[in-house]
């Protein structure tokens, strides 16, 4: 997949889960400042992406991934 591809479904999630307007979804956004998640929305957002995605990669692995950019090169990374 490419990073497009990522950020769209990112979006979609983000819209339809947590109720974000895909327009403030941005890769500088910040998930806990810009986009207002706290500690449970993440841990069900990691949640929705491993199912989207089909990634096993467990918590640890989100924990440094904390702006859009960084998470749409991770999930990139993990699909090829």
């Amino acid at each position: 997949m490419t990073n497009d591809e990522v950020l769209s479904q990112l979006k979609v999630i983000l819209q339809r889960d947590f109720a974000i307007a895909p327009d403030k979804v941005k890769p500088e956004a910040t998930f806990r400042g810009t986009l207002g998640m706290d500690s449970l929305d993440v841990v069900d957002l990691i949640f929705f992406l491993e199912k989207s995605f089909a990634l096993n990669a467990g918590l640890e692995a989100y924990r440094e991934l904390d702006t859009v950019r960084r998470l749409v090169d991770f999930v990139v990374a993990r699909q090829t």
